[in-house]
């Protein structure tokens, strides 16, 4: 990690905003709320986070992309104080629909959006739903989903996923980082991820497990008509490369494979830095 990733490590996070919005799918008070950084007036880059994430996790990416940028990193919703939705099973169509209204909301007809894990599921959805609305997608260690699995397979499936939601103790939360980043990873970026879980709710994880089972992202991205760009660490246990990054690249027709030497499952922690530049390249080739 170079001295500049580490300053970006310890960059401080931008307060917590929040909207209200008006879909119905929303619970209680249709709140989503945010982190922003970056002038209103340029160009929108919209910042997705994993499954066991938050805003909060974008931290390098909201202190380096706003110097050109509008970045706005959200908290899903069921995530920190973000309404979860009133379904009980909402399905990726939701998120996106939920995202189209944030962006909607905040003024934001068009935006390069950033999908991270969890979240690049709902970044390709979003983009497949919303052509007029994305300039450019990167999906940083991507996830197929589950929408392929069925039956003993799918609940199997399941019931692991809503199992890791329970590492709340110390020695848990060691062996999740330990999964997550990879071994060379430093003090600082464990000390960063660590912390990462604070927002997440047993709503809104249940609800983003179940959202998983509803898509399937190789079938989605071929639709997609911004270009995109996929990021993957070499060393990414959680979605290995072959399993997972490789199809959705090789089933898009715009995109571009970006794989990190010693890198996890968090490039956007672990080489903020290269991770930026990739988001600032895609960015501004499609305004070229």
């Amino acid at each position: 990690m170079t001295e500049t990733d580490s300053h970006l490590l310890e960059s401080s996070l931008p307060e917590v905003e929040q909207v209200q919005l008006n879909l119905p799918t929303l619970g209680a008070n249709r709140v989503i709320t945010y982190r922003t950084a970056g002038d209103e007036r340029a160009p929108a880059i919209v910042l997705l986070h994993g499954i066991g994430s938050s805003s909060a996790g974008y931290r390098a990416q909201l202190a380096a992309l706003s110097k050109n940028y509008r970045v706005i990193a959200w908290d899903a919703p069921g995530y920190g104080q973000s309404s979860p939705f009133a379904i009980s099973t909402p399905a990726v169509t939701d998120y996106a629909d939920a995202l189209a209204d944030l962006m909607s909301a905040l003024g934001i007809s068009r935006a390069t959006v950033v999908g991270s894990s969890w979240g690049s599921v709902i970044a390709a959805t979003f983009a497949a739903r919303y052509p007029s609305a994305t300039r450019a997608l990167v999906l940083s260690a991507p996830n197929v989903a589950r929408g392929h699995l069925s039956g003993g397979e799918r609940d199997a499936a399941r019931e692991v996923l809503m199992r890791s939601a329970a590492a709340q103790s110390p020695e848990a939360r060691a062996a999740v980082i330990d999964a997550l980043l990879a071994p060379n990873a430093g003090a600082r970026v464990r000390e960063v991820v660590s912390r990462l879980r604070d927002a997440v709710t047993p709503t809104g994880w249940e609800q983003a497990v179940d959202m998983l089972f509803s898509t399937y992202t190789p079938s989605v991205v071929p639709s997609i008509q911004a270009p995109i760009s996929v990021i993957v660490g070499n060393l990414d246990r959680l979605a290995p490369v072959d399993d997972h990054a490789g199809p959705i690249h090789e089933a898009a027709h715009h995109s571009t494979l970006h794989v990190l030497n010693a890198i996890g499952h968090m490039p956007k922690l672990e080489a903020p830095g290269v991770f930026n530049s990739i988001v600032l390249e895609a960015a501004a080739a499609e305004t070229d």
